[in-house]
């Protein structure tokens, strides 16, 4: 039986060992080669906005859906697409040493520094950017708005809407302080702007009839007037300031409109034969009718600009007014009898109330150039022009008495003379307030007006 070699047995055994040994250190430093290799290798994105370093992400495909997940918040929040204003910076960098950020920690520093810009819709007006609006469905929405206030402001039924300019709607990204309210655009557009111009006065103007002939309230037209001294007087050449809304969108509505209007009702004279001639009397007094009108109304801008009748319907006929006139002449002429008359005609206004007026004497018709008389003695104390009167004669008797003489083409005597009674002073006219030629003559007693036939002998 041979005997085993536990010698080369145990040599062999150990050589194995260290072989072994040698391996595994040389697998280990292979592996850690290779790990510092991929680490030294690998990259990671560092974020940055406007030069701003953020952190550090894994890969294009994070921060891509960190971008979407705040995007979609926003619109979320805001009810409208976004756009960020800065650019968001992404380069690769060396992984080793760089701490990377989470999905959730990166989104929070991104919305911390960045500012945005809304979807929005802008109402352009011939070719003039008005108003910036939430989207186009509010912009439809406010152009119609601005309709129907034109359309309820103004009455009857609606036949034809028109809107002069030219009104697009333009998508844009915007700030969010420029986008307003739908109210605050409607009102925008309604009101407009204020446009200034001047006018000139001319005879007979006031603040008031300027106001209603410029279309323009009154009191807007005292504020644009400051420099005025007094609301009350105008001068002529003074320049006034008229400052006045003008909506931006002109709107012209043709609509069909009913109205009840009034009938005038006419005058018929009759003579009576029982009444002076100055005198009248209402028969039968008149009443207005009416009549229903259908018309096709242009409005502009809420105002009525014209219309066009397209039908009548008399409701009710109107009653005619009678009034009978006098035809009773009572004439003058050269009595005995204390005072004269003046000269000979028909009296045409006698003495008394006249409309509104008081008539102060008698009014005696007689042709141009006819001589006018003393009525009595006296002492010229008037002579010449005088208001209303025109050229006027006043002679004093005594007593508290005078005479008037008005209306005179001439006057013959002069201031201090000494007349007779039946002399001539001067002749028929119609100068001052009157019509037609006559004399009007009055008797004042005491400087008080009395009715000069209590005084004339008939």
């Amino acid at each position: 039986m041979e005997t085993p070699d536990y010698k080369g047995l145990y040599l062999k055994v150990k050589t194995d060992k260290k072989t072994k040994t040698l391996v595994a250190a040389v697998f280990c430093s292979l592996v850690v080669l290779a790990l510092f290799a991929t680490l030294y290798s690998r990259s990671v994105l560092e974020v940055s906005v406007n030069g701003e370093k953020l952190g550090n992400v894994n890969n294009n495909q994070i921060l891509t859906a960190i971008k979407k997940e705040l995007k979609e918040e926003y619109k979320n929040k805001l009810g409208a697409d976004v756009e960020f204003v800065q650019n968001i910076k992404a380069v690769p960098v060396k992984a080793l040493g760089q701490k990377l950020d989470t999905e959730d920690e990166m989104l929070k520093k991104l919305e911390s520094v960045l500012t945005y810009r809304l979807k929005a819709v802008a109402i352009n007006i011939n070719g003039k950017e008005i108003a910036m609006v939430k989207d186009k469905a509010t912009a439809e929405k406010v152009l119609e708005q601005v309709k129907d206030y034109y359309i309820s402001e103004t009455p009857g039924e609606l036949i034809k809407l028109e809107v002069v300019e030219k009104v697009k709607l333009v998508e844009r990204y915007v700030y969010p302080k420029e986008v307003i309210t739908p109210e605050e655009a409607k009102d925008l557009i309604l009101k407009g702007g204020v446009e200034t111009r001047t006018y000139e006065v001319v005879q007979g103007d006031s603040l008031w009839s300027i106001s209603r002939k410029e279309s323009i309230p009154l009191d807007d037209l005292i504020k644009a007037n400051p420099q005025l001294k007094s609301e009350n007087e105008l001068a002529l050449g003074d320049i006034i300031n008229l400052t006045e809304v003008k909506p931006l969108l002109n709107v012209s509505l043709v609509k069909k409109v009913t109205y009840e209007e009034s009938i005038p009702y006419k005058t018929e004279i009759v003579k009576d034969d029982t009444l002076w001639t100055w005198d009248q009397k209402v028969k039968q007094p008149g009443e207005k009718g009416s009549k229903e009108v259908a018309a096709e109304v242009l409005f502009k801008n809420g105002l009525r600009v014209s219309e066009t009748v397209i039908g009548e319907k008399v409701l009710k006929e109107p009653v005619t007014r009678v009034v009978a006139r006098g035809t009773k002449a009572e004439v003058a002429f050269r009595g005995s009898g204390r005072f004269l008359w003046p000269t000979v005609g028909q009296i045409t206004s006698p003495f008394g109330k006249r409309g509104r007026e008081f008539h102060s004497g008698i009014d005696i018709a007689q042709s141009k150039g006819a001589p006018v008389r003393a009525s009595n003695s006296g002492t010229v104390t008037f002579a010449g022009w005088r208001g209303g009167y025109g050229n006027l004669v006043i002679l004093n008797h005594g007593g508290g008495i005078e005479t008037y003489y008005a209306h005179n083409s001439s006057i013959t005597v002069s201031v201090g003379q000494q007349v007779e009674k039946g002399q001539q002073i001067a002749k028929v006219g119609s100068t001052g307030r009157s019509s037609g030629s006559h004399v009007h003559f009055e008797i004042r007693v005491n400087g008080s007006p009395v009715n000069p036939l209590n005084y004339l002998n008939k």
